[in-house]
């Protein structure tokens, strides 16, 4: 009975113990929507990304993406900038979509629009 009582204190200090270190002063991400122009930045550079890891192809690097359009969808509003590349040899993978959501964390991005 020692031992139960022994473990029971010893897991209910160290259940307090863990919120001790948790306090003022710190932050966890941007708390503020960005602007149309940081999520055409944000979309450009996970474009960059994504041919650097070969996930597209290189004839991408010097697309200009339109202007980011506002989208809301079950995860929330979503910036969504779509870049068209007349010369792709797939015309179905002739628009590439990048999702940015409204904080500017990158969602995700395809060739067809959808998330």
């Amino acid at each position: 009975m020692k031992n139960i009582i022994l473990s029971f204190t010893a897991a209910v200090v160290f259940s307090f113990a863990s919120q001790a270190f948790a306090g003022a002063g710190h932050s966890h991400g941007v708390s503020e929507p960005i602007s149309k122009e940081q999520a055409t930045q944000k979309a450009a550079t996970v474009k960059q990304q994504l041919i650097s890891s070969n996930q597209v192809s290189s004839a991408w690097s010097d697309i200009k993406g339109g202007g980011a359009q506002q989208r809301s969808s079950s995860a929330g509003n979503l910036w969504v900038v779509e870049y068209a590349n007349p010369k792709a040899a797939d015309e179905n993978k002739s628009k590439l979509f990048v999702f940015v959501d409204e904080f500017g964390n990158p969602v995700g991005a395809n060739h067809t629009g959808e998330l």
